[in-house]
């Protein structure tokens, strides 16, 4: 019910907002993050949903890598990113 309030997009990308539920007790957030070229990226989370990893629409939508510490140390000022989010038991 919340979503219905919120608009489809929003004018700046950098202002979007993933609505991720709260992890369970006993439950650890792991996120995924691959870092590359558009179509490398692409190729890796599809190769990776060939080999049953994880479906291709479990991950985010595509994202540029803005500036940042990552981008400041490798001069790479073109890439995007996605990221895939698992939750794994934690003792």
């Amino acid at each position: 019910m919340p979503q219905a309030f919120l608009p489809s997009t929003l004018a700046d990308p950098a202002l979007q907002v993933t609505i991720e539920p709260a992890p369970e007790p006993g439950r650890e957030v792991i996120r995924i993050l691959v870092i590359g070229s558009a179509h490398g990226v692409e190729r890796i989370v599809h190769e990776l949903y060939r080999l049953g990893f994880a479906e291709v629409r479990e991950w985010s939508k595509p994202q540029p890598v803005r500036l940042s510490p990552y981008v400041e140390a490798t001069g790479r000022l073109h890439e995007t990113m996605r990221v895939l989010t698992r939750y794994v038991m934690v003792p």
